[in-house]
């Protein structure tokens, strides 16, 4: 089974769906919290995302909640062709069995999984104040865990439960993981794009089966239509901020040379993989974008927050060599959306702050220019390429100086 826009891409049948208990008959005594992560641990896992090259998209938590089965946020496998969980040397190939996307709460299939059915909280048991116990795998690494309290229980207008109160925000990159009470049943878990106080209900998961086929009867409705990801024509507005001028920048697809694996546009002159990756740029049409681009584009495969990469590199456009020092990171804002297209897509923010060289001539001696250089990208993951570029850079003198300020807005894809 494969996952892809706009979410995802399958099965044709829909496996029969499994049932989750939610049992209340376990000891009322709370256990030690050691005790507690050693019985409820194993059921935690590691689930790593990862798009049709193998490259890793996105890493957070799973929790196993029978044989076979295990839940997760759906926000981890948007975009994703292969999903793997894993713990220490074991790992297991998994598949979307049942999407709840409206909840972020997602059910995968998981061939030779062992594992026991976990016991669930009652809607009706949950106790504010009572302690809550996280287990996860922050951004993918080993298991931890974390201890809060249950602050609130919010009901929509009917009364229906909507989402679980935390006393404390979980630490960043817990994304899927388990929050269970202390005598080690699920309460909830950690969404990947709620606010940080708030989870979601385990009780949910009872209803996946029902609200996961309906969502599979509405994709299986829906009329086909070109991927995003494979565009004919990629437009954009750039502005010149020095000049206070604007332009239409057009990438057009080369029918004749492009390849599953690779999208040529403008006669070669631009070429990246389908997901945003970057091959090759030859032709500088959209100014700083395109003429100061890093090797492999803008934008990583996975871009988690907090995690910051250095980038240096030479490039020459136009008879101007360019020598770039830059240093990448990652803005923690879930929130962040921008219009393409006539809808809000979401996009991540990655700051680039460092120093240019502009190396006039392609290098002659004597045309160093030096200045200071600082980007921002917005990069939509769902569309696999930058939304908008902001730079602005300056530097050198004489005859050698150099200013540029520029803004690159996406407008549509088609």
């Amino acid at each position: 089974m494969r996952l892809q826009l706009p979410l995802f891409a399958l099965a044709a049948a829909l496996a029969a769906p499994a049932t989750f208990a939610q049992d209340a008959r376990v000891s009322s005594a709370p256990l030690a919290p050691d005790v507690l992560f050693a019985r409820v641990s194993p059921s935690v896992w590691v689930v790593q995302a990862s798009d049709a090259q193998g490259k890793l998209l996105a890493t957070g938590s799973a929790v196993a909640t029978g044989p076979g089965t295990a839940v997760t946020s759906c926000k981890l496998l948007a975009r994703a062709s292969a999903v793997v969980l894993r713990r220490d040397n074991v790992s297991y190939g998994a598949v979307l069995e049942l999407p709840d996307v409206e909840r972020d709460l997602c059910q995968l299939r998981i061939a030779n999984l062992v594992s026991p059915t976990l016991g669930v909280v009652p809607a009706d048991a949950l106790q504010v104040g009572a302690p809550l116990y996280v287990i996860g795998s922050p951004r993918g690494r080993e298991l931890t865990l974390g201890v809060s309290l249950l602050g609130g229980v919010r009901r929509n207008a009917a009364g229906a439960l909507e989402s679980l109160q935390l006393a404390t925000p979980t630490e960043a990159g817990l994304a899927g993981a388990g929050l269970f009470d202390a005598q080690g049943r699920l309460v909830g878990l950690v969404g990947g794009s709620a606010p940080a106080t708030l989870a979601l209900p385990a009780t949910w998961i009872a209803e996946l089966p029902t609200r996961g086929q309906r969502a599979l009867e509405r994709l299986a409705a829906q009329p086909a239509s070109t991927s995003l990801l494979r565009p004919t024509i990629v437009e954009y507005r750039l502005h010149d901020r020095l000049t206070n001028t604007s332009r239409k920048v057009i990438y057009r697809a080369d029918a004749a040379t492009t390849t599953d694996d690779r999208l040529s546009f403008n006669n070669g002159g631009y070429v990246e993989k389908p997901g945003g990756e970057v091959v090759s740029v030859t032709t500088a049409v959209a100014g700083e974008f395109d003429g100061a681009m890093p090797p492999g584009g803008w934008a990583r495969p996975s871009l988690q927050p907090d995690a910051p990469w250095a980038s240096e590199y030479d490039a020459t456009m136009g008879g101007t060599r360019i020598k770039m020092d830059l240093r990448a990171t990652v803005v923690d804002d879930d929130g962040d959306t921008l219009p393409v297209n006539g809808r809000d897509v979401k996009v991540v923010k990655i700051n680039y702050r460092g120093y240019t060289q502009r190396y006039a001539n392609a290098g002659a001696v004597g045309g160093n220019q030096y200045g200071t250089y600082r980007a921002s990208v917005w990069f939509s993951p769902e569309l696999g390429r930058v939304v908008r570029f902001d730079v602005q850079t300056r530097g050198g003198a004489s005859g050698g100086a150099f200013q540029v300020s520029e803004v690159l807005d996406l407008v549509s894809i088609r």
